[in-house]
C-alpha cells in the first residue's frame, strides 16, 4: 500500500544504426505539462576519436543554454547522464526534439543509441 512521491517518468527514443549529425533527428509533441529532470544517454558502440554531444531543444530551442551541461558521451564510453537543464518547463503541444551536434572522428558511435529524457510531472 506504498504510494510513490515524486513520481518521475521518461520520454525514450532509439536512434537504430550510427549515429550521425543533423537537427531535429527525433520529434515529440508533449501531451501533458511538467519539468524535464535530466537526460540519459547509452550508446551500444562507444564513438572513437570524438565525444558524441547530444543536444535536446523545447520549441526549437536548447534547454542546455549551458553546453557543459549537455548529454556527452565520451569518447571511448557508451553512456552518460547529462547535467541539470537550463530551461525544464514544459506544456501539452510542445515539441520536444533531438540534435547530434558532435559524433565520433575515427567510429561514430550509436548503433542503438537510446535517449532517455527524464519527466516530473
Amino acid at each position: 500500500n506504498g504510494e510513490f512521491l515524486n513520481q518521475s517518468r521518461d520520454i525514450a527514443f532509439t536512434l537504430r544504426g550510427n549515429a550521425y549529425v543533423d537537427t531535429k533527428i527525433i520529434s515529440r509533441l508533449m501531451g501533458f505539462a511538467g519539468k524535464i529532470k535530466e537526460v540519459r544517454v547509452y550508446a551500444d558502440t562507444a564513438p572513437v576519436g570524438s565525444d558524441l554531444q547530444i543536444d535536446i531543444n523545447k520549441n526549437g530551442t536548447t534547454i542546455f543554454t549551458t553546453q557543459s551541461n549537455r548529454p556527452i558521451i565520451a569518447d571511448g564510453t557508451n553512456s552518460d547522464t547529462s547535467g541539470t537543464p537550463d530551461i525544464t518547463a514544459f506544456v501539452a503541444g510542445d515539441r520536444i526534439t533531438v540534435d547530434i551536434d558532435q559524433i565520433g572522428s575515427t567510429t561514430a558511435g550509436g548503433d542503438d543509441l537510446t535517449i532517455s529524457i527524464i519527466l516530473e510531472e
